[in-house]
């Protein structure tokens, strides 16, 4: 049952608000081509937990290069108020969508809503708790699926896990936890963060009841986003970043629960990241005002950035970091995004070839 009233998530949510949320966004049609690749919507059936039904769907795109499927798949997993838009944004793709630079690289993509997301499941938060820890325990579902054939046509020999902001703290409890991954891409997610982006995003988080875009859905209690006009100063560094992009994120906003907020502060201090045992990257904007400045995460270059959070990863890990300069902390959407799929696509190749 809930314990953490809508007023009290919040207070929490300022260490998770971090990312983009796009719902009403008509996604890819069945087996549309596209000239980067070939998608499929998928529906995949998942439960909240070991021994419990899966009466949930995650919604997620699979997006196979025109090549071929290859034998391996990055899962994409979302930040907070972001759903797999995020990765495949519909304006200007051949600038922003992360799928298709990928998908041209040779990779397959599992692109998805996290739970009480975009088009997957919103459950009845008075009921049951959507945790970080439900994310990812619902992720783990989808690698399994993924390597067994469940999702798309054949099985998967690898999986890279990407994850964004929130999505990002879901990837290291999965990756530490579960131990089924290939590869890790951490992206706008350090374990020290900047105090003034906290508050100044925390002072943009409300009930999505009171929402004009959320008021007849349904969500009820627990589900919260970003008041209207406050992701250009929450996500973005406006210098290197296209007006029509973030008059498109604020028109598709969407949610996040109290319960992945209230559970994500810890994972900066718990050591989960530590018990990573494949390779990592690590990518953050050079201007993210979410995890960099003073008494922050110092983001001058790759070489301090890594100083600072080598120590938070396991030698297995091989941590290696990318700082993208003139980025802030969506990193997929700004004008500089070509260089951050540059730079992911060139550490993929070493380490989780397609």
């Amino acid at each position: 049952m809930k314990k953490v009233g809508v007023f009290q998530s919040c207070i929490y949510s300022l260490l998770s608000v971090i990312a983009l949320v796009m719902v009403g966004i008509l996604h890819r049609p069945v087996s549309a081509a596209t000239d980067q690749g070939i998608c499929q919507s998928v529906y995949v059936p998942v439960a909240l937990g070991a021994g419990q039904p899966a009466q949930y769907s995650i919604y997620g795109q699979l997006c196979l290069p025109t090549s071929g499927p290859g034998n391996a798949v990055q899962v994409l997993v979302p930040g907070a108020t972001y759903s797999h838009v995020y990765w495949d944004f519909p304006y200007q793709p051949a600038t922003y969508s992360y799928v298709r630079a990928m998908n041209a690289a040779g990779y397959s993509t599992f692109n998805i809503d996290r739970l009480g997301t975009g088009l997957s499941s919103h459950p009845d938060l008075s009921l049951v708790d959507v945790t970080m820890y439900t994310d990812a325990y619902v992720v783990h579902e989808i690698v399994q699926d993924l390597r067994a054939g469940l999702i798309g046509s054949r099985p998967f020999a690898r999986v890279l896990l990407v994850g964004h902001s929130l999505g990002s703290g879901v990837v290291w409890i999965e990756a530490g936890t579960y131990h089924d991954l290939d590869g890790v891409i951490v992206t706008g997610l350090t374990h020290t963060l900047n105090a003034i982006g906290e508050v100044r995003i925390l002072a943009s988080f409300y009930p999505a009841d009171l929402d004009t875009q959320f008021a007849g859905a349904g969500y009820g209690l627990g589900y919260l986003t970003t008041e209207p006009g406050t992701r250009a100063g929450d996500f973005y560094d406006t210098s290197d970043a296209d007006p029509n992009v973030i008059a498109l994120d604020e028109a598709t906003k969407a949610t996040a629960t109290d319960g992945q907020a209230t559970t994500f502060a810890p994972l900066l201090l718990d050591g989960i990241s530590a018990q990573i045992t494949v390779p990592v990257l690590l990518v953050v904007g050079q201007e993210d005002s979410v995890v960099c400045g003073l008494l922050a995460t110092n983001c001058s270059s790759a070489a301090t950035v890594l100083q600072t959070e080598a120590p938070y990863y396991s030698p297995q890990a091989q941590l290696q970091v990318a700082v993208i300069p003139n980025d802030g902390h969506d990193l997929a959407l700004h004008k500089s995004a070509p260089l951050y799929f540059a730079a992911t696509i060139a550490w993929a190749l070493q380490h989780v070839v397609p």
